[in-house]
């Protein structure tokens, strides 16, 4: 964030720690993650712990008075629209505007309502790609019935894929926490962990299975993270070009000038890091080159069908300036999900 953006966000956190009453700290982010984590705990504590968190999912939505609608075709659009009453063709005609490619969800406050219906009726995009988004989807929308109590501040509200306003930041914040939440998510973290004695792959599909059916994997990987203790990273590698190179690529001169295009090599598409990591001072950068001696390369050339584990030394991982990013042994597992793409999580050793 820039210092506009971190001003407008630090409005923000004061207008809904304010809205809760909350007391002053220095940390007013974590205090409302906590303040929501506090009430979910409640509610378990009343209702009973559900067998995994896509049940919680559901019926803590349903005390909120909140339905769930999942769009994963044009049939399952035309049907939701075909069930709303005539009075709303206004809402239905927003729906067919605004459910799009960049929506994730839209959410609405029903006018008109059978007995049986709940007051909010939140339709979560789940076609293409976006059903891989399908349960955080749910948790945003959740996470604003929470901070807007029992008003809806309109009767339509529209959530984009790119949401960089203050207030869909603070939201996503609380939902990734929310989501998995942690008196459930954590001691089936610890115990498949304490199995495989680190984070793998195959740990994150297990707890997937056991606690978290309908999460995606990379952010099951994410919040698997949180309770590694060492710096752990997950990297998704592709091929690709230095950005001097595309640049290069894309000048109009290029077409006038005969030259070998640059060949692609295999970097960084995406690093993501738990909390030890950030602190560690060790930072895999976006679009780093993947060094040709790494367990990721080899799984990425030669296509390893169950993956490739091992440990290599960090000081192979060099900036473009040439330095190293750290030095010490890593432990990395590397698994091919697409063809073109490889995934990695990466740990420090003790």
């Amino acid at each position: 964030m820039n210092r506009d953006q971190r001003e407008a966000y630090q409005s923000e956190l004061d207008r809904v720690a304010a809205s809760l009453a909350l007391p002053a700290t220095d940390d007013v982010e974590q205090a409302i993650i906590d303040h929501f984590v506090g009430r979910l705990r409640t509610w378990v504590t009343l209702h009973g712990t559900p067998q995994n968190l896509s049940e919680l999912t559901a019926d803590f939505a349903t005390s909120l008075d909140m339905q769930f609608a999942e769009v994963f075709d044009q049939e399952d659009m035309d049907q939701l629209l075909l069930s709303m009453p005539r009075g709303e063709q206004a809402t239905v005609a927003m729906l067919k505007t605004e459910f799009g490619d960049q929506t994730d969800a839209v959410t609405i406050r029903r006018s008109q309502r059978k007995p049986w219906e709940r007051p909010y009726l939140a339709i979560i995009n789940c076609q293409d790609w976006h059903e891989l988004r399908r349960y955080y989807s749910k948790w945003h929308e959740i996470v604003h019935r929470l901070i807007e109590g029992q008003q809806l501040r309109l009767a339509f509200r529209h959530t984009k894929v790119d949401r960089p306003e203050p207030e869909e930041v603070l939201v996503d914040r609380i939902a990734g926490t929310l989501a998995f939440f942690p008196d459930m998510f954590r001691p089936v973290v610890v115990d498949e962990i304490q199995t495989d004695g680190h984070l793998a792959f195959g740990t994150i599909d297990r707890v997937r299975e056991r606690i978290a059916p309908d999460a995606s994997r990379q952010a099951t990987t994410m919040a698997c993270m949180r309770y590694v203790m060492n710096p752990s990273w997950l990297l998704r590698c592709g091929l690709g070009l230095k950005v001097s190179e595309q640049q290069r690529l894309d000048s109009p001169q290029m077409s006038l000038i005969p030259e070998r295009p640059p060949r692609e090599k295999l970097r960084i598409r995406q690093s993501l890091a738990n909390p030890a990591a950030r602190n560690s001072g060790t930072t895999f950068y976006r679009n780093m080159r993947v060094p040709e001696s790494s367990i990721i390369a080899q799984a990425f050339n030669d296509d390893f069908d169950l993956g490739a584990v091992g440990k290599e030394t960090l000081d192979h991982w060099e900036t473009s300036s040439g330095g190293p990013i750290g030095s010490g042994t890593i432990h990395v597992e590397a698994e091919t999900v697409t063809d073109d793409e490889v995934w990695a999580i990466v740990q420090t050793m003790d």
